[in-house]
């Protein structure tokens, strides 16, 4: 019987899986925190679509080339996985930031990465702005979209 082979090659599957998964959030990672910038984020907001396009394209092309490499280095399907990521990752940050400038306005951060971190630490320098009233809407919207990247990611993994 080949149940035992299948055992195997579905485990070796899986673990290939979990590899690429942990490569692609790597290139996440990368992408959203080391290899971006300020003015970037308030770009993607731009109220002219043209440049919001071009900003998340942009955006969107270093987490692509991120992953690319990641997976070139580790000799897996790096072209697919660099497309993938790049269609997918835009397609969330365009939702998200179309949403945001609804909300919020366009061309401004509502939550700065330095602010949010003050406000967990309780040394935030806006207490009436920084209150969760005010903050759910944000903080729902940022753990959608994580949460879409996060599938995302794990798609592609399987899809490699």
């Amino acid at each position: 019987m080949s149940f035992g082979q299948f055992d195997i090659e579905m485990e070796v599957n899986s673990d290939m899986t979990i590899i690429i998964f942990v490569l692609l959030l790597v290139s996440h990672f990368l992408g959203d925190i080391v290899f971006t910038s300020y003015r970037l984020a308030i770009l993607k907001r731009d109220s002219g679509l043209i440049h919001q396009i071009v900003a998340i394209g942009g955006h969107s092309s270093v987490h692509a080339v991120c992953a690319g490499v990641l997976l070139f280095v580790f000799n897996l399907d790096w072209l697919k996985g660099a497309l993938l990521v790049l269609a997918l990752h835009f397609v969330i940050d365009f939702i998200r930031c179309r949403t945001e400038i609804r909300l919020y306005g366009p061309g401004r951060l509502f939550v700065k990465r330095s602010e949010l971190f003050a406000w967990i630490s309780g040394k935030s320098g806006n207490p009436e702005k920084m209150t969760i009233s005010k903050l759910w809407p944000w903080i729902l919207i940022h753990v959608l979209d994580q949460g879409a990247h996060l599938a995302s990611l794990y798609g592609i993994a399987v899809l490699i």
